[in-house]
């Protein structure tokens, strides 16, 4: 494809007028190129209002590469001119790179009063180090106060921070009920496993305390067995003695009728044998005497 004359010569009367102004590197491909080169004009001719902005723009390289030791002489040189929110940004850019000092401590003093009183800039920075936990203690939810105030008094870059603060602050409620959630459903497990080793516990008392008495009902048996055995044993031993005593007391009885016979019998020899003499000696005495015609 050729390029005609004209264009060249076109291309060539751009380059030498932008050269002209001596400016800094401009991204051409950013479409706040032309914004960053209208506000850079009024900085270089001393508005403090454009002098902020050229700075905001080097420091987050909108319009123009990013360049942060520039940004910070462009805030300077504003806040020199006594512009209140680039002297906020000084000091919001100080605590963050250098911390708290006396100096510093004094001017976020100030930053809360003005904020306070109904400052919008104020508001907004004093949001942000809320936000970012620069010179104060981080507090997402005092950060959207102050963003969503200053938001209300004007500041249109207030509504983004205070956006992406919900934002920051929805993750984390998000983040919170999921932990909540996955604490709840750990609990729940966790309870439901002590419960499951509390059943077994008592299903294994139980089942101890059934063999125990299983065991102590054996035993009351086997105890019962044996006296019910010694019982037995008791009686055949006292049924034998009866026995025996019976045996001895039928000995006994045989023993003493067998002497009352033998003594009976001895008895009857003895009369026999005295009424014999006495009759031999008078026989008409006696019964059978009247029989005797002798003793008539």
């Amino acid at each position: 494809m050729r390029i005609s004359s004209f264009m060249i010569l076109f291309f060539m009367s751009i380059s030498f007028s932008l050269a002209s102004y001596a400016q800094p590197s401009i991204l051409f491909s950013d479409i706040s190129a032309g914004v960053f080169r209208f506000q850079f004009k009024l900085a270089e001719q001393g508005n403090p209002e454009a002098q902020y902005k050229v700075g905001e723009m080097y420091e987050v390289g909108k319009g123009v590469k990013k360049d942060l030791p520039t940004a910070m002489k462009w805030f300077e040189k504003a806040a020199a001119q006594n512009h209140k929110k680039a002297g906020h940004k000084l000091l919001f850019l100080d605590i963050k790179n250098n911390g708290l000092n006396n100096k510093s401590k004094t001017e976020l003093g100030v930053l809360r009063q003005e904020a306070a009183s109904g400052n919008p800039d104020a508001q907004y920075f004093l949001g942000k180090m809320y936000a970012a936990g620069i010179g104060v203690p981080k507090s997402l939810n005092n950060a959207l106060t102050w963003l969503n105030k200053a938001t209300f008094n004007g500041v249109p870059e207030a509504e983004h921070e205070a956006i992406a603060v919900e934002e920051k602050i929805a993750r984390i409620r998000e983040k919170e009920a999921h932990k909540k959630a996955v604490a709840l459903e750990k609990s729940k497990k966790k309870k439901a496993e002590e419960e499951k080793a509390k059943k077994l516990k008592k299903k294994e008392a139980e089942k101890k305390r059934l063999a125990a008495e299983a065991k102590k009902k054996s035993k009351r048996d086997a105890e019962a067995r044996k006296a019910a055995s010694e019982r037995q044993k008791l009686n055949a031993q006292r049924a034998e003695l009866a026995r025996e005593k019976a045996r001895l007391q039928r000995e006994r009885e045989e023993a003493r009728k067998a002497m009352e016979e033998s003594e009976a019998a001895q008895a009857a020899n003895g009369n026999g044998a005295k009424k014999k003499a006495s009759f031999e000696a008078d026989p008409c005495k006696g019964k059978k005497a009247r029989f005797l015609s002798t003793c008539r």
